[in-house]
């Protein structure tokens, strides 16, 4: 009987040691220009675990399938993402080009302090037959004949720089789809209303919201109008609130 016992004793060790030993690590990247992110904070949710990346974006947190994990950036959106199966994953976050400082850019104008005209050979690229993925000598619009080179046609469409803005305009129209959710969601008096109505604090309300964001994922608010979120926000809270009291 104690050979069983004890069989069963290190079964049920080695079980809780592998749980506690599974880790989940990975990469973080500027969602933009895919180049690695350092100090951003990975966090754990569910246990607290966290863990700050290197300068290759390189973070490792204890972490099992199922979990909630957390990546805030200053002025980025932060990501939620739930822990699979796999051990390492490679993540991308966003600028939020709203909460970003505002500066003010000055120059100086050079001018040129005479016109030359047209001194040379070469034509005005306005002047030459164009077409499809034909590169020129030359830039458009460009009187002071700065060198350069000029690709016209549809081959343009697939240049990195091209897929970037098209994938950053993309985003910050999602953004504006959720203008409603985000102007709720980052009130301040609403948020003090609501931690005031329902006795919590700042830390409760902010693993709450997190709660009610991942109970709507499905449409992230998109399209929603401010009565609509709200409506949802409250439901949502007031549930909870009840599941709380029966606990109690």
């Amino acid at each position: 009987m104690k050979k069983y016992l004890l069989a069963l004793f290190i079964f049920i060790a080695s079980a809780q040691i592998k749980v506690f030993s599974q880790v989940l690590t990975g990469n973080v990247l500027d969602g933009l220009d895919k180049g690695f992110l350092d100090k951003v904070w990975v966090i754990n949710l569910h246990n607290k675990d966290s863990s700050l990346t290197n300068e290759r974006g390189y973070f490792r947190v204890k972490a099992k399938e199922g979990d909630t994990i957390l990546i805030p950036k200053a002025y980025y959106i932060p990501k939620i993402l739930i822990a699979g199966k796999e051990k390492h994953i490679l993540t991308d976050i966003y600028l939020d080009a709203r909460t970003l400082p505002r500066f003010d850019l000055y120059g100086d104008s050079y001018i040129i302090p005479f016109k030359a005209g047209n001194q040379s050979t070469m034509r005005g690229l306005s002047d030459r037959p164009a077409g499809p993925g034909k590169i020129y000598a030359g830039l458009a619009n460009n009187p002071s004949l700065q060198p350069g080179l000029t690709l016209d046609g549809p081959i343009s469409y697939f240049m990195k720089s091209e897929r970037q803005k098209r994938q950053y305009a993309r985003k910050l129209a999602f953004l504006a789809s959720q203008e409603d959710y985000l102007k709720l969601i980052q009130s301040d008096s609403v948020m003090a209303a609501l931690k005031y109505e329902y006795n919590l604090t700042d830390k409760d309300l902010d693993g709450l919201i997190i709660e009610f964001n991942l109970q709507n994922i499905d449409h992230q608010f998109v399209g929603m109008e401010w009565e609509r979120v709200e409506k949802l926000l409250i439901e949502f809270l007031d549930s909870r609130a009840l599941h709380k009291r029966k606990e109690e």
